[in-house]
């Protein structure tokens, strides 16, 4: 019933997996909604509060975020890989975490997915991912990996 609310409000926002085939994720606005027509606005949000459907895992490469955040598990779970191992994440489980911390998540084989209560704060920073031990602003690590997956 509230996911059908949030929906008809305009607070669903389904963001696609990095090659845009299939959802990666439904993110449901709680609070505020970032994607405001005005971006200066959205991004000057002192924080705000999400409900995340995590539908498919994240590509090899660890990923940082633009702002610092927290993330409690309601159901189902995935793996996070960090640089010190990949650690289980299921159902309670509660975490903060710095908008330089980088990870990567990992649905388990033949899971339906993972829900999480996630709230951000301010955007401090440009989020990118790191391949080869080198940071990359993520459109030039997404506009590359489209241009290679073209080259097959």
């Amino acid at each position: 019933m509230l996911l059908k609310l949030l929906d008809k409000f305009d607070r669903l926002r389904v963001i696609y997996d990095r090659d845009h085939q299939q959802p990666y994720m439904y993110r449901y606005y709680l609070l505020f909604k970032d994607k405001v027509q005005d971006q200066e606005r959205a991004n000057q949000l002192p924080f705000n509060l999400m409900l995340h459907k995590i539908c498919a895992s994240d590509p090899d490469d660890l990923h940082d975020h633009p702002w610092w955040y927290a993330t409690l598990i309601l159901k189902g779970g995935y793996w996070e890989i960090t640089p010190q191992g990949r650690f289980w994440r299921g159902p309670g489980h509660f975490r903060i975490r710095g908008s330089q911390d980088l990870h990567r998540l990992e649905l388990p084989e033949g899971g339906t997915g993972s829900w999480s209560l996630f709230l951000r704060g301010p955007k401090v920073r440009d989020w990118g991912f790191v391949k080869r031990g080198r940071w990359i602003y993520h459109r030039r690590y997404l506009d590359d990996r489209a241009v290679a997956a073209q080259q097959l």
